[in-house]
C-alpha cells in the first residue's frame, strides 16, 4: 500500500546522510572527550583531592568507605577506556564510509587504508596501542592503588605508575589537539599548545565535577549521617574549589586564544555556525563559572564552618543541588564542544592536504 511507502528524492537522501553523518559525529566526539577527560583528570584528582582528604580519615568505618570509593574510581576509569575504544572504531568506520562515499561506494580495506592516510585517522589509530597499554596498568589495579596508603598502612602506589598514567592519559587527550582545528592554526606551535593546555584543564576541571557529584557519595553511603558526609565533603570541596580556581582561569585564558586563533571576525559570532555554536558555548561557561563561585565563595565557608560546629545538613544539601547543576552544564559544554569542533571555523589558513574534511570529524 502506498500509505507504507518511503520515498524520497536524491537531495533529500544527500541531505539526510549529511545530517546523519555530523550527528554521529558529534555523539562520537563528545563520549571521547568526555572519557579522555575522566581517564586523565582522575590523576590530579586523587593526587590532590581525595587522597589528601582520606589520609586524615582513619578506622574501619573509613576503611570500608575508602573501598567503596576506590571500586568506583575502578569502575569509572574501565568504563572511559571501554568507551573510549569503541567510539574511536566508531569514529574510523564513519571516516571510511566517507571515503567510500567519494569512490564507488563500497566500503572495502582500501577506504580503512585511506583513512590511514589521513592526519585524522592515523592519530585517531593511535588510540589503539595507547587504550591497551592504559589498560595494562589500571585495569584491577585503580581499585587497589589509588587511595592505598592515604589513611591506611598499604603501600602507596609508586611514582612510575603514576607517571606512566599520566603520560599515556595526555598522549590520548593531545590525540584530539592534533587530529584537529588547533593542527591547520597560525602560528600551529602556539595553537597546539594553547588547545593541549585548554584540554588538559578542562579534564581536571570535568573530572571535579564528576568525583564529587558522583563517586565521593559512596563514602558516606552507608552511614548516610552529616557528620560523616561533612567530614569528607567539607575537605574535598575546599581542596577542589582551589583546583577548580586554576583550572577555570587556565580554560578561559586559552578559550580566548582558541577564538582569535579560529574566529575570522566578530561579527562571526553572530553570522557563523561555528561563531554562533562557539557563542553558545562561552554563555555556558559563564553559567558554569557563577555556579561554581557559589561553591567557592558560599557553599565553602558554609560547609568549612559547619564541620566545626557539627551542623551542616542545610548547606550539603544545597552543594548536592548546585554541583548536580554544575554536572549536567558540564554535559552540555562537552556537547556543545562536540558540535563545534564539526563546524567549520571561520578564519582562513592554507589546510595541508592529509588533514582530511574537518566536517569528516577530525576534532576542531
Amino acid at each position: 500500500m502506498d500509505i507504507f511507502r518511503f520515498s524520497q528524492s536524491p537531495s533529500d537522501l544527500a541531505a539526510f546522510e549529511d545530517t546523519f553523518r555530523f550527528a554521529a559525529f558529534t555523539c562520537v566526539r563528545f563520549a571521547a572527550f568526555s572519557a579522555h577527560a575522566i581517564i586523565f583528570g582522575f590523576i590530579p584528582l586523587s593526587l590532590l583531592v581525595l587522597r589528601p582528604v582520606f589520609s586524615t580519615l582513619r578506622g574501619e568505618r573509613w576503611a570500608r568507605a575508602r573501598s567503596r570509593v576506590a571500586a568506583r574510581c575502578e569502575g569509572m576509569i574501565q568504563s572511559a577506556l571501554i568507551a573510549s575504544a569503541v567510539v574511536t572504531l566508531v569514529a574510523v568506520v564513519l571516516q571510511a564510509v566517507l571515503i567510500a562515499e567519494s569512490g564507488d561506494g563500497s566500503l572495502t580495506s582500501d577506504s580503512f587504508m585511506g583513512t590511514l592516510e589521513t592526519t585524522f585517522g592515523q592519530w585517531y589509530f593511535i588510540r589503539f596501542p595507547l587504550l591497551g597499554a592504559l589498560a595494562v596498568i589500571l585495569s584491577g589495579r585503580v581499585g587497589m592503588s589509588i587511595l592505598a596508603g592515604a589513611g591506611d598502612e598499604r603501600p602507596t602506589p609508586t611514582k612510575l605508575w603514576w607517571g606512566a598514567w599520566a603520560t599515556l592519559a595526555g598522549l590520548l587527550l593531545l590525540t584530539s589537539t592534533f587530529s584537529g582545528h588547533a593542527a591547520v592554526a597560525s602560528p600551529r606551535f602556539v595553537s597546539l599548545v594553547n588547545d593541549a593546555l585548554h584540554l588538559m584543564s578542562g579534564a581536571v576541571w570535568f573530572t571535579g565535577i564528576v568525583v564529587l557529584a558522583l563517586v565521593l557519595p559512596d563514602a558516606w553511603r552507608q552511614s548516610g549521617s552529616d557528620t560523616d558526609r561533612l567530614q569528607v565533603l567539607a575537605p574535598a570541596v575546599l581542596r577542589f574549589s582551589t583546583l577548580a580556581a586554576v583550572t577555570i582561569t587556565i580554560l578561559a585564558i586559552t578559550g580566548t586564544l582558541n577564538s582569535f586563533l579560529h574566529v575570522g571576525a566578530f561579527n562571526d559570532l553572530i553570522d557563523s555556525g561555528y561563531g554562533r555554536t562557539l557563542a553558545i558555548k562561552i554563555v555556558l561557561f559563564l553559567v558554569v563559572l557563577a555556579l561554581g563561585g557559589v561553591n567557592h565563595f558560599i557553599i565553602k565557608d558554609r560547609l568549612d564552618r559547619a564541620l566545626k560546629s557539627e551542623e551542616g545538613g542545610e548547606s550539603a544539601r544545597v552543594f548536592r543541588k548546585t554541583i548536580a547543576a554544575e554536572l549536567v552544564l558540564a554535559l552540555v559544554v562537552m556537547g556543545v564542544t562536540g558540535i563545534l569542533v564539526g563546524l567549520g571555523r571561520t578564519k582562513e589558513t592554507p589546510v595541508p592536504a592529509d588533514t582530511g574534511s574537518v566536517t569528516s570529524g577530525s576534532k576542531s
